[in-house]
């Protein structure tokens, strides 16, 4: 019995090994992947300023300022009109946003990144950088830290999962979760 607990111990420890290395592998990409998130915002913000920058000038022209210039749209009269309104203030409301998470994401430090970058994250812009990500091996201390980090989180999760497990093979074993004492015969 001792060398079938042995053997279920040794098991659930590779494979604890085994997810702590995949986690480990997933999260030192997140850098990289940030840091092509990051791009797709800016370029974002980019078409996003342009955008703003015009409407404001229409606006100051007309002697109004932006809210004002939104205000406008939303005047009775015509429902083109509110619903360009709307559109307006949805893509000047998401220029603001986006340039709040950007600025968020270059002022973060590294080991702060991860935890901006979920409070911020934007699903749209996400997808986008998804789509283009290649992984590459982490060649930064950020990268080497988030390997870290997810090595450390895949093996307390496995054994966390295998310790249950670890518990049914005990009851397998006479009802013991530890090995059975050696007798010195």
């Amino acid at each position: 019995m001792l060398v079938e607990y042995q053997e279920a111990a040794m098991v659930n420890r590779l494979f604890a090994l085994a997810v702590g290395a995949a986690c480990a592998i997933a999260l030192a990409q997140f850098p990289e992947f940030a840091q092509q998130y990051s791009q797709r915002l800016g370029g974002r913000l980019d078409e996003l300023r342009g955008f703003a920058e015009r409407f404001d000038a229409d606006a100051a022209r007309a002697g109004l300022t932006r809210e004002q210039g939104l205000a406008e749209f939303a005047k009775p009269g015509s429902t083109f009109l509110r619903d360009r309104g709307d559109d307006a203030a949805f893509m000047i409301h998401r220029f603001e946003a986006f340039q709040a998470t950007k600025t968020a994401l270059d002022t973060a430090a590294p080991m702060e990144r991860l935890a901006v970058f979920v409070r911020t994250y934007d699903r749209e812009v996400g997808r986008a950088a998804f789509a283009d990500f290649r992984p590459a091996v982490p060649a930064t201390i950020e990268g080497a830290v988030h390997a870290g980090a997810g090595f450390v989180i895949g093996v307390a999760l496995a054994s966390l999962i295998f310790g249950a497990g670890r518990r049914r093979v005990g009851a397998w074993l006479g009802g013991r979760s530890h090995p059975p004492a050696a007798t010195g015969a």
